[in-house]
């Protein structure tokens, strides 16, 4: 009998973006996602993003938390040397107008310096600690 090699269901991107949608903070789902991508064996952290996320329906919300979702995975990849999913070129993750995560003039200049590049290119601004756990 062959042993299972991770004994948690692991949280995909996929079921991240889902437990956004249901609402509540968003930093739930995307902690556990996070969690789960750093226990997992590089060679399978792929399966956790290959499935791409669901429409955001365009709920202007939904829009920003999938631009998020979108670069978060192509910063982790990008850090562990791994491709990036094709799903994450969906022009629909670039939202049209800058979102902040931190408001206030002060923060600003902080997040468009420090904001890694594929935040940066979705017009997303979180500033470098953004996927920092404690």
């Amino acid at each position: 009998m062959m042993e299972k090699k991770y004994r948690w269901h692991r949280q995909t991107i996929e079921g991240t973006f889902d437990g956004i949608r249901k609402g509540g903070s968003p930093w739930v789902p995307i902690g556990n996602f996070l969690d789960d991508w750093r226990r997992s064996d590089l060679e399978d952290r792929l399966e956790l993003v290959s499935m791409g996320i669901a429409s955001a329906g365009g709920d202007p919300e939904l829009l920003r938390w999938a631009a998020f979702c979108a670069a978060m995975v192509e910063w982790l990849c990008w850090q562990d040397h791994l491709p990036f999913p094709k799903w994450t070129n969906n022009p629909e993750y670039r939202l049209s107008q800058p979102w902040f995560l931190y408001p206030g003039d002060l923060l600003r200049a902080w997040q468009l310096v420090s904001t890694p590049t594929p935040f940066k290119m979705r017009n997303v601004f979180t500033g470098d600690q953004v996927l920092s756990r404690v």
